[in-house]
């Protein structure tokens, strides 16, 4: 029976009041990072970070956060403008988080960032990459990486990804990330968005699966949100069948943000979430538990994979 995880958090009156955790959300000014910042100002987290790009709308998410917020939490609330659109934006981003966070670390890095498929109008961004990848996938892996390995983490700290997974390419090159050969095929829009959406769940699935292999004293959880009607989805980006596809599943399945954030949430913090959907960290939008794709299960591929993504972003192991 699917979790019900709205009413798991009431039930257990799951209260973040006087545990001085500090959150940072990753895309937390709009849609399903807004309403998980909401969720946990509400449920007394002492202290969140948001990272976005609109300073206004962060400005707006900070005073909605302190409202929502127990008086008893003296919550402390704090925006981070970052572009995670190229590997310098990246790199600076998770200095700055780093620096703000101060010696405390982080406890929870909620990444909900979001680069959706361009199909054929790829935009490559200051490195030659696609710049939709870059944002979706490549700056998820630079700073749960960076982060992670330089001391950017509170001890047990939780690292989630709110995104595609589960799906696999398996004629992907690690040298052409950007399906360039493929653009320059002539591949039409539909099949290009779709070959774009499942790489970037594959890139996710081996770099979380890769973090939980190398990292074992944090915990790196991926989740598929499904089709959530966010403030500023439009259909109309969606090339071919695939908007007919999306806009029926909205119908039939699509959620707001609101309520799916008790979803991450409940994964985050309830007494029982690790009893009743035990150790593996990937998960389907109502937190059933779900498998790499393909290409992410062999470990060779990862590895690759791992290497060329710390090429691209600039960093070295540490």
């Amino acid at each position: 029976m699917p979790i019900n995880a709205a009413a798991a958090l009431q039930k257990q009156k799951v209260s973040l009041v006087g545990q001085n955790k500090t959150a940072v959300v990753v895309g937390g000014t709009l849609g399903i990072g807004a309403a998980t910042a909401r969720l946990l100002a509400k449920l007394g987290c002492r202290r969140i970070i948001i990272i976005g790009r609109n300073e206004t709308r962060g400005r707006t998410m900070l005073q909605r956060m302190k409202e929502l917020a127990p008086k008893e939490s003296d919550l402390v609330v704090e925006f981070v403008k970052a572009d995670l659109s190229d590997s310098k934006g990246m790199q600076d981003a998770a200095r700055v988080i780093q620096e703000t966070v101060g010696d405390a670390g982080i406890d929870y890095l909620i990444m909900t960032q979001n680069g959706t498929p361009a199909g054929r109008n790829i935009k490559e961004n200051a490195d030659g990459h696609d710049t939709a990848f870059a944002v979706q996938a490549i700056s998820r892996f630079a700073l749960a990486y960076l982060l992670t390995t330089h001391g950017g983490l509170a001890p047990n700290a939780i690292v989630m990804s709110i995104a595609n997974q589960g799906q696999t390419l398996d004629s992907l090159d690690i040298d052409d990330l950007s399906l360039k050969a493929q653009l320059k095929a002539g591949l039409g829009a539909p099949a290009l968005f779709m070959n774009q959406s499942k790489r970037d769940s594959m890139v996710l699935d081996s770099v979380f699966e890769e973090l939980n292999v190398r990292y074992p004293q944090h915990r790196y959880y991926s989740i598929w949100p499904g089709l959530v009607k966010t403030e500023e989805f439009d259909l109309g980006l969606v090339p071919g069948y695939i908007k007919i596809m999306m806009w029926l599943g909205l119908k039939l399945f699509g959620t707001t943000p609101d309520q799916y954030a008790n979803f991450p949430v409940y994964l985050l913090l309830a007494p029982d979430a690790q009893d009743k959907l035990g150790s593996g960290k990937y998960f389907d939008r109502v937190l059933n538990p779900t498998q790499l794709g393909k290409w992410s299960k062999v470990p060779k591929n990862r590895e690759a994979l791992w290497e060329k993504l710390k090429e691209i972003v600039g960093v070295r192991e540490t």
